[in-house]
């Protein structure tokens, strides 16, 4: 068993302790082939919720300082729990190749398009690394939303919500044109607003 499937396992009851989680739309979430799982980014511990109630290993995209600026035991953590590096607004070619080798593989990468954690309700407004990735690798995208009120806190309810999957046609991703990407960015965008606008 990998780290990843491993530690997942053990903390799925210590999250259910200390958050009342409510997970919705799960089976949008494919159980095998290339996909990009991407989210609303509210809080430092959007992985763990994200990952919790997908039954397969996520590949997520991590910014560069988590692996420079906080020492050699929480580097490791992070190559083991399969995370790997981006360097935030610049164009990171070795994430992205990265990224788009997973999913030719048939893997999970998790990304959150917004590019940092953004704390008030305001409207998901994303980059376009995400749809970038997906067509280059001509991966479709599942979208996703983290939920809750005010600032993380334990005992808070947390709702995590996938909408359906959109395939590369539905994305109109023929190929990874600026305009494409804009396009696609947008949906992508509706289709995580209207997750985070249910009740």
């Amino acid at each position: 068993m990998s780290a990843y499937r491993f530690w997942r396992r053990a903390l799925m009851p210590i999250g259910k302790l200390l958050f009342r989680l409510r997970f919705e739309g799960t089976e949008n979430i494919p159980r095998e082939g290339p996909v990009v799982i991407c989210s609303n980014h509210r809080s430092v511990l959007d992985p763990f919720f994200l990952a919790l109630p997908v039954p397969r290993e996520i590949r997520f995209m991590a910014k560069s300082e988590l692996f420079e600026e906080h020492g050699q035991f929480v580097r490791w953590l992070l190559y083991a729990f399969g995370a790997f590096p981006v360097r935030r607004d610049k164009g990171d070619a070795e994430s992205v190749r990265t990224a788009v080798h997973i999913l030719r593989e048939g893997g999970a990468v998790g990304i959150f398009p917004q590019g940092r954690c953004v704390f008030d309700r305001s409207p998901f407004k994303p980059k376009a690394g995400a749809v970038l990735v997906a067509a280059k690798a001509k991966a479709p995208i599942l979208p996703a939303c983290i939920s809750f009120q005010g600032r993380i806190c334990p005992l808070k309810r947390v709702v995590v919500r996938f909408g359906e999957i959109l395939p590369l046609p539905a994305l109109s991703l023929s190929d990874d044109s600026l305009q494409n990407v804009r396009e696609a960015a947008g949906l992508l965008a509706e289709k995580i607003n209207g997750l985070l606008e249910r009740k």
